[in-house]
């Protein structure tokens, strides 16, 4: 039984979701969605009783909880209420790093709920190496996997030139512009503030072109900070989309300035679009990203470094170029969907009577 929040445009989770049953393991393991549809509100005991009731509906031989937070806690609790023997967490993040939660919630999240909610599971595993190596999954994760990488996707069945074409067409950018995006949640903890200070560091914009894709609670602030290079038609939002990868063939360069991050769906999209990409040094981003080769690694917080580095991409197709090139290929081979795949049968096959 697979957990899922359905959401629409980005998303990580739901992304996954979808490559898991849409895939082979899909012809030798019966996968029944629990869909999510109530909030966590009142303490979340109205989400917990309806989770149970599903669970128990179905009876499933292993519950498999995507994300931690409150979500994931009281879909554990609702999968032991239900006598499932066999709950499987993944970690894609902990809501403690936020940077916009109260101090209340950082400790109950910190303390409380993610800790426990990793204790009870009978298998944990994280979306990448730095995630594993944290103190709270080595202090509480007692039955620790280890990692599995998300998997990139494979665009090579689309045109890219097409899309690129008409994605550019309709939003005016011509062939001579440069074009810098990023994609994501609009908010702090992804680096809107450093984001705002890079764009405004570029005086002379010539033909270099910010496209932002996403929202999020920072987009109104996001906004209103780059009003007159919205005006000049320097700075482009297109709010969210479902058409993730037209945006990034009519792209340039991504630019990921977040504070924290697990591993980035958004970032590994981009590598597999064939984009070079400047981000920050943090989380599971040194994982994707090989420093000097597919891009560049810069630390959070600089939006001095940041602009060094974009300015050298800027400068250089032929960069642009093999960087962009080495980043597909290397997504491709190590982010593969059947890496991906073999390892979480490995415990699914764990659960199972020999």
């Amino acid at each position: 039984m697979q957990h899922v929040i359905p959401t629409s445009g980005i998303g990580g989770t739901l992304t996954e979701y979808k490559r898991l049953v849409n895939s082979e393991l899909s012809q030798r393991y019966c996968f029944v969605p629990l869909v999510q549809t109530i909030s966590t509100k009142n303490l979340g005991f109205n989400l917990m009783i309806d989770l149970y009731k599903k669970i128990k509906r179905e009876n499933p031989d292993i519950l498999h909880i995507r994300g931690l937070q409150s979500e994931g806690f009281f879909c554990l609790l609702a999968g032991k209420m239900a006598g499932c023997k066999n709950i499987v967490v993944c970690v894609h993040g902990f809501y403690f790093d936020r940077l916009e939660i109260s101090k209340l919630k950082n400790f109950i999240f910190r303390r409380i709920i993610e800790p426990l909610t990793l204790r009870f599971a009978d298998c944990v595993y994280c979306v990448c190496d730095y995630a594993v190596k944290r103190d709270i999954i080595q202090k509480n994760a007692k039955h620790l996997f280890g990692f599995i990488h998300n998997s990139a996707p494979d665009f090579s069945d689309l045109d890219r030139i097409k899309m690129r074409k008409e994605f550019r067409n309709n939003l005016n950018i011509t062939d001579n512009n440069i074009v810098i995006t990023t994609i994501g949640r609009i908010s702090k903890d992804k680096g809107f503030d450093i984001l705002i200070e890079v764009i405004k560091k570029f005086k002379a914009f010539g033909d270099l072109i910010f496209l932002i894709v996403g929202d999020g609670p920072y987009l109104e602030y996001t906004q209103l900070a780059l009003r007159s290079e919205i005006e000049a038609g320097k700075v482009i939002f297109t709010g969210k989309t479902n058409e993730v990868s037209a945006a990034l063939f009519g792209s340039d360069i991504f630019a990921f300035p977040t504070f924290h991050e697990n591993l980035s769906f958004a970032l590994l999209e981009a590598c597999a679009a064939s984009l070079p990409s400047v981000v920050t040094n943090v989380g599971g981003n040194p994982e994707i990203i090989v420093d000097g080769e597919t891009g560049f690694l810069v630390p959070a917080n600089n939006s001095d470094e940041f602009v060094l580095k974009l300015k050298t991409l800027i400068e250089s197709q032929s960069l642009r170029i093999e960087m962009g090139t080495k980043s597909r290929i290397r997504v491709k081979t190590a982010f593969s969907e059947s890496s991906n795949l073999i390892q979480i049968e490995k415990i699914y096959k764990s659960f199972m009577p020999n």
